[in-house]
This record gives C-alpha cells, sequence and structure tokens, in this order.
C-alpha cells in the first residue's frame, strides 16, 4: 500500500509536464486516488497489527525480588521458566520503581507518579503533615487512569490474579478498576498456606473475587492458586474471541517465606557456604552474562556482616532461611510453567507476550531486629523454629545479609532510595516483535503503562477519558527501543525524580542524587555517576559542587511538580506505626500481652497476699 502511494505521487509529479486538458483530467483523478490511498492507509493500524492478530498479555509481578534472584540475573535459584523467557526477550538491567510495594504498584497500574496516583507513602507509616493531602489518599486515585481499563475499552478481556494492594474494601477491589475476572488479596501480604495475617496491623486477611469475599480451599497455597484462577478466567473467557491482558501478582517472594518441604529440602545445603560466597559468586555470573562490567566496588550495607563473625548454630539458622527463600522462588517458577503449558496447549503460547518484574528491590526484614513486643506477638502467632522454617503455620524472614546477596550487585534495600530499591530485573518476550537482547536503557515504572498499549495496539490516552478528566500518563512506550528502532528509551536530560517515606532520589545526564532517610543515622546527599557506578560507590557531592546545585534544584522540581509532602521535623516510622494503628495493634497484641500482665500481677500480688494470710493467722 505504501509502495502504491509513491508510485501515484511519483505520477502525479510528472503530470504537469505534459500538456492538455486530457492529461490535466488523468492528474485530477491520480491526485483523488493519493488522496484516497492517504485516508485509507491513516485509517490501517500499524503493520505489526496487521500480520497477526493483537497478543495476549501476562505480566507476571513478583513481590520482593532482588535484582540478582532469577537465573536469567545471576542466580544459583533454579528459575528455568523465567530464563526462558528472558532468553527469547529482552532483560533489561537498568530499569526502576519506587522502592515500596504500594507506591510501585500505584505507578505500573497508571502510568503517573505514585504521589498523583494516590499512594504517596505506606499508610500504615503515613505521617501527620501528609494525612488529608490529595496523594496520599492510601487507594489508586479516581484521578489517574487505569490500566485494567484502558486495556478492557481497547477491546481486551482483563484478568487479575494476587496481591493487589491498591485500596481495602470492595469498593476499591481490582473491579472498579476495568477488571472483568479478579481475585485479589486487599493487604500488602499474607501467609501463603492460610487465611491470616502476617503481621499486626490488619485483623484478618482478605481476599476478593468478582465482588464477593472469598473463602481461601483447605489445600490453598498462593503461588498455585493464583495461577489456578489466572488459568481458569482464560478458559471461561475465550469464548468472547478477545485478546487476554492477565495480571499474576505473586505473593513469592514477600514474607512470610514458605513453600513445599520437598523445594525446601532441594536447596537444604547450598547456601552453607554462608552470603558472602554467594554474593561474589552471583556477581561473577553477572560480569559472564555481559550485565555489569568486571572490578565494580560492592559496598557493605547498613545491618549486614561478614559470614565468618556468625555463631555457627546462628549459620545454620539462616542457611535454612535462605533455602525457604530459593524455594518458594523456585515454586513460583514452576507455576509459571504451568501456565506457559496451557497456553501452549490451547493454541495461545505462540501469541502471548511476556513481561516478568520485581515490584521493587530485596526486602532486609528479620524478626531479630525487631521491637521485642511485635517479635513476642510472631512467637504468639506462628512457629519460629528452625525445623518448622517455611512450612504451613511457620514464620521466617532472611534479613539483611541475604537481601544484600539478592541485590547483588547494588546497594541498600527495599525501601530506600539507592539502587537495592529502586533497580529491579524486568523482562520482556514477544518474539513477533522483540528480538533476544539485553539493554542497559534507563526505564522507569511509569514507562510500563504505555509499553503494553504499545503491544496492544492501543492509543495512550489523553487527559479527558469518558468525560472526566485524569492525569494523562507520563511514561514512554519502550517498544521502539525493544523493536531495535531507538538506541534508548529517554534521552538524558530528562529527569526522573523519587520519593518516599523521606527518601529521595533524582536522575539526570547519567547522574544520581540521593538521600537516604534513617531517624537513627544522620543523612546526607549524595552524588553518583549511575551509568558508570551503579554501586553508588564514589560519592561525587564534594568533587562536584556544581552538580550538586544543579540536581537539588531538580530535586525540589520534581516535589513541586508532583505534590510531594515532606513527613514533619523528627518524624520516625516506627513511633509513626504505632500511633496510626493503636487500635488495631492493642487489639492484635491483648491475647499477648494478657498472660504477662497476668502473671506480672501475680507476682506482685503474691507477697501481699502471703503477708494478709500471716497477719489474719497470728
Amino acid at each position: 500500500m505504501k509502495r502504491m502511494g509513491c508510485a501515484i505521487a511519483s505520477l502525479c509529479f510528472a503530470v504537469p509536464c505534459i500538456a492538455g486538458a486530457g492529461w490535466r483530467r488523468i492528474r485530477d483523478a491520480a491526485n483523488a486516488l493519493v488522496l484516497a490511498v492517504g485516508v485509507v492507509s491513516a485509517a490501517l493500524p500499524p503493520a505489526h497489527a496487521q500480520t497477526a492478530k493483537r497478543p495476549n498479555i501476562v505480566f507476571v509481578l513478583f513481590d520482593d525480588a532482588g535484582f540478582s534472584d532469577f537465573g536469567a540475573y545471576g542466580s544459583e535459584i533454579e528459575t528455568p521458566n523465567i530464563d526462558a523467557i528472558a532468553a527469547a526477550g529482552v532483560r533489561m538491567t537498568n530499569f526502576h520503581t519506587p522502592s515500596t510495594c504500594e507506591s510501585s504498584r500505584a505507578m505500573l497500574h497508571s502510568g503517573v507518579d505514585h504521589h498523583r496516583a494516590g499512594m504517596g507513602t505506606l499508610q500504615p507509616v503515613i505521617a501527620e503533615s501528609q494525612k488529608g493531602k490529595p496523594g496520599y489518599e492510601g487507594y489508586l486515585s479516581d484521578q489517574v487512569h487505569s490500566i485494567g481499563r484502558l486495556m478492557r475499552d481497547g477491546g481486551y478481556a482483563t484478568y487479575f490474579s494476587g496481591k493487589w494492594n491498591l485500596g481495602t474494601g470492595i469498593d476499591r477491589a481490582p473491579g472498579r478498576y476495568g477488571w472483568d475476572r479478579y481475585v485479589a488479596l486487599e493487604q500488602t501480604g499474607a501467609d501463603n498456606f492460610e487465611a491470616k495475617v502476617y503481621a499486626p496491623l490488619s485483623l484478618e486477611s482478605v481476599w476478593w473475587e468478582d465482588g464477593k469475599r472469598l473463602s481461601l480451599p483447605p489445600d490453598f497455597f498462593s503461588s498455585r492458586f493464583y495461577v489456578d484462577r489466572l488459568i481458569r478466567y482464560i478458559d471461561e473467557g475465550r469464548g468472547a474471541g478477545k485478546p487476554f491482558f492477565g495480571i499474576l501478582s505473586l505473593q513469592a517472594v514477600h514474607s512470610p517465606l514458605q513453600a513445599p518441604q520437598a523445594d525446601i529440602e532441594k536447596y537444604a545445603r547450598r547456601y552453607e557456604a554462608g552470603w558472602d560466597a554467594i554474593r561474589e559468586e552471583r556477581y561473577q555470573r553477572q560480569v559472564g552474562m555481559g550485565l555489569f562490567k568486571p572490578g565494580l566496588r560492592m559496598l557493605a550495607s547498613t545491618g549486614t556482616s561478614e559470614w565468618s563473625k556468625v555463631p555457627e548454630e546462628q549459620r545454620r539458622d539462616y542457611a535454612r532461611k535462605m533455602a525457604v527463600f530459593a524455594a518458594m522462588l523456585d515454586n513460583a517458577d514452576r507455576e509459571i510453567g504451568r501456565l506457559k503449558d496451557h497456553l501452549r496447549s490451547i493454541g495461545e503460547l505462540d501469541n502471548t507476550a511476556f513481561i516478568v518484574m520485581s515490584d521493587n528491590g530485596a526486602d532486609a526484614f528479620d524478626l531479630s531486629t525487631i521491637n521485642p513486643l511485635f517479635r513476642l506477638w510472631y512467637r504468639f502467632h506462628y512457629a519460629l523454629d528452625r525445623e518448622r522454617m517455611g512450612g504451613r503455620g511457620s514464620y521466617v524472614h532472611y534479613g539483611a545479609d541475604w537481601a544484600r546477596v539478592s541485590n547483588t550487585p547494588l546497594t541498600s534495600f527495599k525501601g530506600s532510595a539507592s539502587e537495592g530499591g529502586l533497580r529491579v530485573p524486568f523482562i520482556i518476550s514477544y518474539p513477533p516483535r522483540v528480538s533476544p537482547a539485553t539493554s542497559d536503557a534507563f526505564a522507569f515504572a511509569s514507562d510500563f503503562l504505555p509499553t503494553v498499549l504499545d503491544l496492544a495496539g492501543i492509543a495512550m490516552p489523553g487527559e479527558i477519558y469518558n468525560g472526566r478528566k485524569l492525569h494523562r500518563p507520563v511514561g514512554s512506550s519502550m517498544m521502539p527501543h525493544l523493536e531495535g528502532k531507538s538506541a534508548v528509551i529517554h534521552p538524558k536530560e530528562r529527569m526522573f525524580g523519587f520519593e518516599g517515606t523521606g527518601s529521595k532520589a533524582v536522575y539526570k545526564d547519567g547522574y544520581k542524587l540521593v538521600w537516604d532517610f534513617d531517624p537513627e543515622i544522620p543523612s546526607r546527599w549524595k552524588l553518583f555517576r549511575i551509568d558508570e557506578d551503579p554501586t553508588e560507590a564514589n560519592d561525587l557531592s564534594e568533587r562536584e559542587p556544581e552538580r550538586l546545585t544543579a540536581m537539588l534544584a531538580e530535586m525540589s522540581r520534581y516535589e513541586s511538580e508532583n505534590g510531594v509532602v515532606a513527613p514533619e521535623p523528627g518524624y520516625d516510622p516506627f513511633r509513626q506505626l504505632l500511633r496510626n494503628n493503636y487500635g488495631v495493634l492493642a487489639r492484635q497484641l491483648g491475647p499477648v500481652l494478657a498472660p504477662i500482665l497476668l502473671i506480672l500481677l501475680a507476682i506482685v500480688a503474691a507477697p501481699i497476699v502471703v503477708w494478709r494470710y500471716r497477719r489474719r493467722r497470728s
């Protein structure tokens, strides 16, 4: 069609050179034909849409998986199904998200900064200065687009299965945001074997399915159950003749770490060498894969220690904790393989695009480091002994040292503004449009929505949608880069910012400015040439004061444009957690404290009772 138009245009150019009214009539007819061809061409879908039906799209979102936890990113954990998706597509090494679950998911679903999307901070620790402010509602805002609604309106069947974490209650469940079928855990986490809270911040764990409260089956295990439901939705929707967009939002590998016993035993001896050795192994694999250059300086992170200095008994515990982590991820990968096998059996695999990523960096949480009162709650509600680690009724998370391994070679963890909190694995595979490659192009979570719409052949929405004014998505489609048409996704001079619970970062011109907030440690601004120093080992703030000043101005611009509200002076997340959740904490900790208070009362009262008894006898 394009060549035909060019040929007719050439003919029209030649016609004026030929005299005669007859030729003028021919010229006019040819011009009309060119116009008609142009109109028809403009109305046609892109070339890739003409040659194949629109793809199904499966988005697999892991929870708290670190940068190096997939085999395709250097891990020793067996993830053959994720690795196969990576081998058939593009593996990105410079993709960033906000550093906490809610904020990351808000940006992925809306295409705008999480402060504009209603999830400006973690709700359990929201500061007094942020309460009631726009952007801090604690649910996916009604002022933003929803990827579920955009895909449904664009002709897709939409299915969601897994952790939601974008609002509580049926009025804020996925059905409100355009999902045809869904099963959704509304909280940030839960037990993987039963309907049980994982922390004393909620009174119950709640799942919704298609507008109704869901009771979990007796044989529930989160990863298997979510894949079962997604397969059911796909099968039951096939008669509609639509392509589908499905999100598989796994609880793996959020705490509590849990897995079938056979998977845990598979890794029982693997981590006895310790975190220092495993981290070095992962880095060397990354170098061999071409993900990072050799010789990077990997820094120690707050709360980490050398394996050789850990007492023998604790080493056995920590080796077991990491074995459970590996088992949970291995098990989730096998469930992804089961989903792929099912798509193959129904003839849909070859026309399905896969996207796999983590919502933020690895979580450094460990029960041994938390407040003793909270630790007592866990002991009251879960088994904490080594023999039951990872099984039904147990609770374990692996701590800062193993989280540092998960984030190899990056610095710090989930919740920070360092790369260990913000930089995550991101894989996309769709062979009809994407050839196998590894990309170090900078991208951000706001680019996800435009990329999915591009894959689906759906136009980007404007500010007015169905008669409502909404925040327009700010990201860019990654498809031109993924298809090899562009060397970059964003020009280097474009600024990207982040703020969460007081930590901040801004990227521009290959530099990164960082402020990592910690109420117990004095913070300061640090400046890195991030395109050359991904481990943030060389602070340039004193050597490049002009650059520092310019980046501080960019940080202020980001905060102003996105309505960032800083926590009040003296803000401490733990104290705020107690203050914000006093009622729930009192009800959760009451049964734990009651026996202790009775024992203390008995200890105090016993001498008085004895004294009064003796006095009456005398």
